[in-house]
């Protein structure tokens, strides 16, 4: 599945960093994705009305489980991701944003929609899963294991413990 956020939407409406400037809060949303979508096996492209050489002053040379889009001039992200809308598959795209005007052209083009925060709702549910199933299904801690290896060492040496066995 291929989902196409609309970036300043998802920045102004989850991230809550007014306090700081734009070049900060757009430098402060990439951990932010980076965390949320590591490990997924979808096609996330993040897109931007931007120039992309004044965009980030961080440098990663690892793969992004995302893919960040600048709209080139003289379209804004929301033509942008319209343009991407036109030539994809219905069925396996679906665009990301809170804006009503976005949302109500993009199905006018039968291309499914989530808002901003249903979308980051379903993908924190997801991730919490993988972290459920990275998790041992028991865990003690090194004091309970040592107690437990002692009594388990104390009776394997005691000849009655086995008697009844």
């Amino acid at each position: 599945m291929r989902f196409v956020i609309d970036g300043y939407n998802l920045l102004f409406r989850t991230l809550d960093f007014r306090d700081q400037s734009l070049e900060k809060q757009r430098e402060q949303v990439i951990p932010f994705l980076w965390d949320l979508f590591e490990g997924t096996t979808h096609h996330i492209d993040v897109v931007f009305d931007a120039d992309p050489k004044n965009f980030f002053s961080i440098n990663n040379h690892r793969d992004p489980p995302f893919h960040l889009l600048f709209s080139p001039p003289p379209l804004n992200a929301d033509k942008f991701i319209l343009e991407i809308c036109h030539g994809a598959r219905k069925k396996e795209l679906t665009v990301v944003s809170s804006d009503k005007h976005l949302l109500a052209s993009v199905k006018e083009l039968s291309i499914p929609t989530l808002t901003v925060e249903d979308f980051l709702a379903l993908f924190r549910l997801k991730k919490n899963k993988r972290m459920r199933a990275d998790k041992p299904l028991i865990s003690h801690s090194k004091e309970k294991i040592a107690k437990y290896i002692d009594i388990f060492e104390k009776r394997a040496n005691d000849p009655k413990t086995f008697e009844d066995l």
